[in-house]
């Protein structure tokens, strides 16, 4: 059973990063809306390299999460559907689905705008301003999660990302990994 506070993380990242059109369920045209959005804070246009490959990161991460997740096979995954793959993917986050390990490696890569191999805390903050958080949120949100460290590793980045998922301590720092922790 997902407890409370683990519920409503998944809900906020339902809500601020996935049904990006606001439907109430995730859907195709939000992975579309979402490659808008990011394009736009890169400046990308859809005849450019780095957008056809957040394209196609993006289709192939909604793909799988379809795969994954919708369960009536409707093409929309409810929030009902959300709530059962990641409470499967808490019982054992060592093993995620391919299109978690995808959605992590992107998210990673879209953060990690100088392509160094490190996220920092203005990358961290650019990418959540997209999404429509505040930027002192994210900021502040960054230097929690980082212990006041500079920058974030690859490496650095899963083990938030699982805790993230599978936390039940609202002080782990990998409860900040999507911005402000407002939950």
């Amino acid at each position: 059973m997902i407890s409370e506070f683990r519920k409503m993380k998944y809900l906020y990242l339902f809500h601020a990063f996935f049904d990006t059109n606001s439907s109430g369920s995730i859907d195709k045209n939000d992975f579309e809306v979402a490659i808008e959005n990011i394009a736009k804070l890169r400046g990308w246009k859809p005849e450019d390299e780095k957008y056809k490959e957040t394209e196609k990161s993006l289709k192939d991460i909604w793909e799988g999460l379809e795969k994954a997740a919708d369960a009536n096979k409707d093409g929309q995954v409810s929030i009902e559907e959300w709530l059962t793959m990641w409470e499967e993917f808490a019982k054992n986050p060592s093993e995620p689905f391919e299109w978690q390990a995808m959605y992590c490696k992107f998210i990673f890569e879209l953060e990690d705008a100088s392509s160094d191999g490190v996220i920092d805390s203005e990358e961290f903050s650019t990418v959540h301003e997209c999404f429509g958080l505040q930027k002192e949120d994210s900021e502040a949100a960054f230097k929690f999660m980082t212990r006041g460290k500079k920058t974030i590793t690859w490496e650095e980045f899963q083990e938030l990302w699982k805790q993230y998922f599978t936390s039940e301590n609202p002080m782990d720092p990998g409860n900040f990994i999507f911005g402000a922790a407002t939950y």
